[in-house]
């Protein structure tokens, strides 16, 4: 990286500055030998409460009484308002300066492709799109897709606008899962026939045909959890890279997996799936993936807010749709058997979403229409909540699931938390997601939140036209750990100046009147699905003499460094990284590469 230090004036100066059976929630990570808890707690009508104190809260662990280190209370409305510190910038000029600095927890949007029917998807999308209008301004939110992948659709925004044409976009239009099964009107085609003995054909197959239909269906039913588990798994460990809370709400039809063992009379422990008990499954169990998962999003401080959107719905016995399985008949012990197959399913479905969210720290939705204002009690759940912290007094670290209690010594609070943790080392807990720039770990992710506790600006221009070369080398490593693909055929070059604040750095003076920062410059230049297409990156730290000094005081510290950038649609992250101080500050920038131009010699 070729980095150019000036001292003048560049462009414009800144100037001045559902279900409502749980009301509390917890969510436990572990950090050294501290157990901290982020707990959100409401009256008996769900209602948020504000205002409690450390005495107000008991916390106990395997049934023994634990002493509260820490507490902080965390208050807003799905985040609040930053207050503009920046007049418009010149064209080209793009900041994060006008960022609130606060530490505001995300909100994560999973539209579940897989597990939801395309009818479904159409209407969570259409309840979505009626949320962003009414979402509070400074809501950190990003939008991914479960579908045969795990897809981000949409970065982390505060732009209600940037979220609305995501969510109208091509991209976030309803999908069919490659192994969808719509549970409801599978079994109005499935139901039995009501018009038995009225003048039918034979059933003398039925029997080898159906042990064949559940073979398959076992199969299916295996891609579908091992798909899920692998998204959920992909998605935990790129959130949990980000500090503080992190929620994620997951709008399906179907909840495949539960993410908390049960532990059997000797003491070991099993995971739940959903749906009715499979003869061919036998011992295809996913224990060991879901206790991964669960310890991942345990530690990763992510709360789950599972959200049923296919809404109030019936059981599809009588549906037109069915045909003859829909018409009365004789066979009514049939259809009370199915009726009670339906409820059993659904009620296992819901008894899931209760398990996600309570073992994360979220709460779960189903039995409404209303999926707009689920998500908005989330996101409200999300930003208001109490932060404690205890040091177990059991420093056993046997990974065996701990169980928790906590609750609220005032009356008219109603509670419900997480029921536990893995009592894990501490450093078991750190997971690896490959940053494409080590130095600035998270900050330099594709769609990862801007970070502002360094504030600055970044003039981006192309210079010249068009130009084909034949290879440069990797500097960086992408998100997969693998040598980052030679940058071939036609680019464009783009000259990039970073404009910084002194106040937003640190200089050291020496005593020969010199002044040194040491900063990290850094350029990474991604597609829409996060690879890592080319980079620019480098370290400043030239001592600067009294009259340069002075001159950056009066105005800022200019940096000037260039990337080529092939042709297209380009998500550019730039990020500047105080190593004196640890800071970091750090925004994507999307930019549309234009081709028009002639190639050059």
């Amino acid at each position: 990286m070729m980095i150019a230090f000036c001292t003048a004036c560049w462009g414009q100066a800144s100037s001045g500055p559902a279900d409502s059976q749980s009301n509390s929630s917890a969510t436990f990570k572990i950090s050294t030998h501290l157990a901290v808890a982020d707990v959100v707690v409401t009256d008996r009508h769900g209602v948020l409460i504000h205002g409690l104190t450390e005495k107000d809260f008991q916390v106990l662990e395997d049934g023994e009484a634990q002493k509260i280190s820490s507490f902080e209370e965390h208050t807003g409305s799905a985040g609040a308002a930053p207050a503009p510190t920046e007049t418009a910038l010149p064209p080209d000029t793009y900041s994060n300066v006008t960022l609130d600095k606060r530490n505001a927890p995300l909100f994560i949007i999973l539209l579940d492709s897989l597990n939801t029917a395309l009818a479904d998807q159409s209407f969570a999308q259409s309840q979505l799109l009626a949320l962003v209008q009414d979402l509070p301004k400074g809501s950190r939110v990003a939008v991914f897709r479960l579908g045969s992948g795990l897809s981000m659709l949409q970065g982390f925004t505060e732009d209600a606008a940037e979220l609305t044409a995501t969510i109208k976009s091509r991209k976030a239009s309803p999908q069919l899962g490659g192994f969808f099964n719509d549970p409801n009107l599978n079994f109005a085609l499935n139901a039995p026939d009501l018009t038995a003995g009225m003048g039918g054909g034979s059933g003398g197959v039925s029997h080898t045909l159906s042990l064949q239909d559940a073979s398959e269906a076992a199969i299916a039913s295996d891609v579908v959890v091992s798909q899920t588990i692998r998204a959920l798994k992909a998605l935990g460990l790129y959130l949990s890279e980000f500090p503080g809370r992190k929620n994620l709400v997951w709008m399906a039809g179907s909840f495949p997996v539960d993410i908390i063992p049960n532990t059997n009379g000797s003491g070991q422990e099993s995971s739940g799936l959903a749906g009715a008990p499979d003869p061919f499954r036998g011992d295809r169990m996913y224990t060991i993936a879901i206790r991964d998962l669960a310890l991942l999003l345990q530690s990763g401080n992510i709360a789950v807010y599972p959200i049923d959107v296919r809404g109030l719905f019936g059981n599809g016995l009588f549906n037109p749709a069915a045909g003859s399985a829909g018409r009365a008949s004789a066979n009514v012990q049939g259809a009370a058997q199915s009726l009670t197959s339906f409820a059993g399913e659904t009620a296992q479905i819901q008894a899931i979403m209760q398990t996600l969210a309570k073992e994360t720290g979220g709460r779960a939705y189903y039995n409404t229409n209303d999926v707009k204002g689920s998500i908005m009690e989330a996101f409200n759940d999300g930003s208001n909540y109490y932060t404690l912290s205890y040091v177990p007094k059991n420093q056993k670290w046997d990974g065996k699931f701990r169980k928790i209690r906590i609750q609220v010594e005032r009356e008219g609070c109603k509670v419900y938390y997480r029921e536990g943790y893995y009592a894990e080392e501490p450093d078991k807990l750190k997971h690896s997601f490959p940053s494409p720039d080590p130095s600035m770990k998270s900050a330099m992710l594709r769609g990862s939140p801007a970070v502002s506790a360094i504030g600055f600006r970044v003039h981006v221009k192309p210079e010249g036209g068009v130009r084909t070369i034949a290879a440069t080398e990797p500097t960086l490593k992408s998100r997969d750990d693998k040598a980052t693909p030679h940058l071939t055929g036609p680019v464009v070059h783009y000259t990039l100046e970073y404009v910084i604040r002194p106040s937003e750095i640190e200089f050291i003076s020496s005593p020969s009147n010199l002044y040194r920062s040491d900063l990290a410059f850094s350029a990474i230049a991604f597609d829409a699905d996060g690879k890592v297409l080319n980079s620019s990156v480098g370290v400043f730290d030239r001592p600067l003499s009294a009259q340069v000094y002075q001159a950056v005081e009066r105005e800022a510290l200019h940096m000037r460094a260039g990337i080529d950038l092939p042709p297209g649609k380009i998500y550019l992250r730039v990020g500047v990284h105080d190593l004196n101080t640890d800071k970091v500050g750090a925004f994507e920038i999307p930019l549309e590469v234009e081709t028009d131009a002639k190639v050059a010699k």
